[in-house]
């Protein structure tokens, strides 16, 4: 945690974690991912062969944390890790990191033989999972995926989590003196209130929600404002749904600049797609049988927000995600359960000997 590395410069991390899974035994390569987006860092990619007549299982979690992350003083305070106060702790994601590693290090006390094991610590997955996005997929074999990175405690498993579309918007108007000629002027403030006004906020069904959260334009009080921009997004646990209502809320906002003799520019981004993954499909079992080997029962959730796993399922890398049992993450009062921490090393561990199908 005290190793600085917020989204994008986590080459210092990366080469400590490959070194420790070096040492574990594992052969560790690290792709160009960061080369891709302007990163300093790859994805870091471990392989541990295993018996041949099993099937590989990858463990995954992210390297990178948000701001404010450097500087990160972390301290024990009873049955808890916090961070001083002044930064995030980053156990979203190092305590996935460190949950794969001890599981790594368990497993191989435990038995002699392993199935084969693919470990990936990705990078930039704050910033848009990027690191997943440019992830040399060549280097990987496995078809099932556990990333632990869910701030529920341990034992949630993650089933379903939404496709999640950002828009971005620029109205262009006419500037002109607002005291002097003001009819001369098109405000593309008033333009985008009116099609803000006509936008959703919130929660529009059980499976979907919708914000506008940035907004800028404008010069001066004495102008008529020539533009303004603003940014939005729509998830959906249903993707037609989430796709549909972009593409409606694209055409009113055109539609509207036009009325005001205004010009829109309106871009929409899949920033993501979502996943639902069947509570009978194999990579569930696996966790469910891992579970119950740690003394733990499983409880099934779905997300509206999205992880690795989103990138990974739409590359046919069929994965859950699993609660590492973090507290008020993204904030400075973040906080880590010590003893979510030793059960979700447990999992990782429980995982790695439920894949021997004994």
């Amino acid at each position: 945690m005290r190793i600085d590395a917020e989204s994008g410069e986590e080459a210092e991390l990366a080469q400590v974690v490959a070194g420790k899974l070096k040492s574990l035994g594992l052969a560790v390569t690290q792709d160009d991912a960061g080369a891709k987006f302007g990163g300093n860092a790859g994805n870091v990619i471990g392989r541990l062969p295993g018996r041949v007549d099993l099937e590989p299982i990858l463990l995954s979690a992210h390297l990178d944390r948000v701001p404010p992350g450097k500087g990160i003083k972390p301290v024990v305070e009873g049955d808890r890790i916090v961070s001083g106060g002044d930064t995030v702790l980053a156990a979203d994601d190092l305590s996935g990191v460190v949950a794969i590693l001890a599981g790594i290090r368990m497993a191989r006390a435990t038995k002699k033989e392993l199935p084969p094991l693919e470990v990936v610590f990705t990078v930039s997955e704050e910033k848009g999972l990027k690191g997943a996005k440019y992830l040399d997929y060549s280097q990987i074999e496995a078809k099932r995926g556990f990333v632990f990175d869910s701030s529920s405690p341990v034992g949630v498993v993650i089933l379903q989590s939404p496709t999640h579309v950002s828009m971005d918007v620029i109205i262009t108007g006419k500037a002109a003196h607002a005291a002097t000629n003001p009819g001369d002027g098109i405000s593309a403030i008033k333009v985008a209130a009116e099609t803000i006004r006509g936008f959703s906020f919130g929660r529009i069904d059980d499976q979907t929600t919708a914000n506008i959260g940035v907004i800028s334009g404008g010069v001066a009080t004495n102008i008529v404002a020539e533009q303004v921009s603003f940014k939005g997004e729509i998830r959906s646990l249903d993707r037609d749904r989430a796709l549909s209502l972009a593409k409606d809320c694209a055409e009113r906002i055109d539609q509207t600049a036009s009325r005001y003799g205004a010009l829109a520019e309106v871009s929409t981004t899949v920033d993501y797609y979502g996943y639902t993954i069947s509570r009978d499909a194999h990579v569930v079992k696996l966790a469910e049988k891992a579970l119950s080997m740690s003394g733990k029962d499983a409880v099934y959730r779905s997300t509206m927000g999205g992880s690795d796993a989103n990138v990974f399922n739409s590359m046919g890398l069929e994965s859950i995600v699993l609660g590492m049992g973090a507290k008020d993450v993204h904030s400075t009062a973040e906080s880590l359960p010590i003893s979510e921490l030793v059960a979700a090393g447990k999992l990782a561990r429980c995982i790695i000997l439920a894949g021997l199908g004994e």
